[in-house]
């Protein structure tokens, strides 16, 4: 019995795709997510300039291929590929045939192997996007396959692979020798950042490769690629107060233009380099707040204040990712922005940036829909939809559970504790809303920061009572009485 169902496959050249959720086999379909999961928690991204933070010891350097992770089941005499999200690949491919006849006979029990999923084209180096144009476009004759991983089985008859990298890398060698359209990934062994920056220069900034994967002794995996630059409108902003007294901002918030014209939310960046710079900007947003029906909270739970679209700034990423740890697609609110109000449409396919770092005003650069058009992101990633118009999602209003006050009144000053929790209703619709948020604040006017907020985000009613409980015993003291 094959463990996938072949019920909604299509054919592509002379094999077959199945849509995602098509592993029936349970084993199998956790053993491919739960890959998936232990890489992306191991992996971390550096630029060249960041190479120093290598571990000492023994590396296993590659390229790193432009292309998807899928996995090659070899069992009993079939070979097939098994996506992150449960797709399947298989049939008369000729990439898939010449695994039948070279790996297969090689293994010794049931193996599966992690690697590249890429397709060649007429000139440069592969591109991640070449892959699903094959695909859709039945042009199979173009993919390949570059195995960097062994998941399970291999050459000695074991059914799990050895649990260091340097012993599973010799396995997929003498499993890939001889092959064409899968191989080994190409590594070399290696010590110290120096022959590091040299592959480096050798492979991604020679065009072969996009950048470097890093396997170092720990377990531990680095993606090396070139920064990359973005160019975002600001619409929203928290701040803090600095130790001197001055409004600052902590963090903006970010989004580019779609072709339509509607703002998607890029993310937000709070490394500014500096409190005068911060001061600088909360001064230039301050006086633009706009209305909005949608609400963003931050890393710390403050709520952004959106403001016009008129600023615009470049940051440096080291990252940009489409799909989350389980390959599911990355969802960003849409924005429509008119008469000084911002009006949410609903969420679309967006990315997400790691380690974002403000590097300019782009005060030569507009809000149009070629200066900060969301296009930017398609050298890193790939995004579909984005000329396609969001229409706007109505979203349920949130219930209040509960809501508790407490005064004290101190030197003739009253001073106010609340407590409020709230389900949102509208964790379904938006997954970047929670299911319940327990909201405290604390208001003392002879402070220095008279008014300070807490907010909690739980899944479940009792784990938000829990920290509503815990809040009412380091808040509520003696003399403080319920209002």
């Amino acid at each position: 019995m094959i463990p996938y169902t072949t019920e909604h496959a299509k054919p592509i050249g002379d094999g077959f795709l199945c849509p995602i959720g098509s592993v029936t086999d349970p084993d199998l379909a956790s053993h491919v997510v739960a890959y998936k999961r232990a890489v992306a928690s191991r992996y971390r991204a550096l630029t060249p300039d960041e190479l120093i933070q290598l571990p000492p010891g023994k590396l296993h350097v590659s390229p790193k291929i432009d292309g998807e992770l899928w996995m090659m089941v070899l069992d009993g005499d079939e070979v097939y590929l098994v996506s992150p999200r449960h797709r399947v690949l298989y049939g008369d491919i000729p990439f898939i045939q010449e695994a039948k006849r070279t790996i297969l006979p090689r293994c010794k029990t049931r193996t599966i192997l992690a690697g590249e999923l890429f397709a060649l084209r007429k000139e440069g180096r592969p591109r991640v996007g070449d892959v699903g144009a094959a695909l859709h476009g039945g042009e199979v004759a173009r993919l390949g396959f570059f195995v960097f991983d062994l998941m399970k089985g291999g050459t000695s008859g074991e059914e799990e692979a050895p649990a260091e990298y340097e012993n599973r890398f010799p396995v997929l060698q003498e499993l890939c020798a001889g092959g064409k359209r899968v191989q080994c990934v190409k590594t070399e062994i290696v010590s110290g950042t120096a022959e590091v920056e040299r592959l480096f220069g050798e492979w991604a900034e020679g065009g072969k490769a996009e950048g470097l994967v890093v396997r170092a002794g720990d377990h531990r995996i680095f993606k090396v690629k070139p920064a990359f630059y973005l160019d975002a409108c600001i619409i929203g902003y928290t701040e803090r107060v600095g130790d001197d007294g001055r409004d600052l901002c902590r963090s903006v918030l970010l989004a580019l233009m779609r072709e339509n014209g509607q703002f998607q939310i890029l993310g937000s960046v709070g490394n500014f380099g500096g409190d005068d710079i911060r001061a600088q900007f909360h001064a230039l947003l301050a006086p633009d707040t706009a209305e909005s029906n949608y609400r963003y909270p931050s890393s710390s739970g403050a709520l952004y204040r959106f403001v016009e679209p008129k600023h615009v700034i470049e940051v440096r990423v080291s990252d940009i990712q489409s799909g989350d740890a389980n390959s599911r697609p990355i969802q960003r609110f849409v924005l429509e922005y008119g008469e000084g109000h911002w009006l949410a449409q609903r969420p679309m396919n967006g990315v997400s940036i790691l380690h974002p770092v403000f590097t300019r005003r782009r005060e030569d650069k507009g809000v149009n829909t070629l200066d900060i058009r969301a296009s930017q992101v398609l050298e890193r990633c790939v995004l579909e939809d984005l000329d396609e118009e969001a229409t706007a999602v109505t979203l349920p209003r949130s219930t209040v559970l509960r809501r508790e006050v407490w005064a004290k009144e101190t030197k003739g000053q009253l001073a106010v504790r609340k407590l409020v929790v709230w389900k949102t209703n509208k964790e379904s619709v938006d997954p970047l809303f929670p299911s319940f948020v327990v909201h405290w604040t604390d208001y003392s006017p002879g402070r220095k920061d008279p008014l300070k907020r807490e907010v909690r985000l739980a899944p479940t009613e009792a784990q938000a009572n829990e920290l509503a409980e815990a809040m009412i015993v380091k808040g509520v003291k003696r003399g403080w009485n319920p209002v």
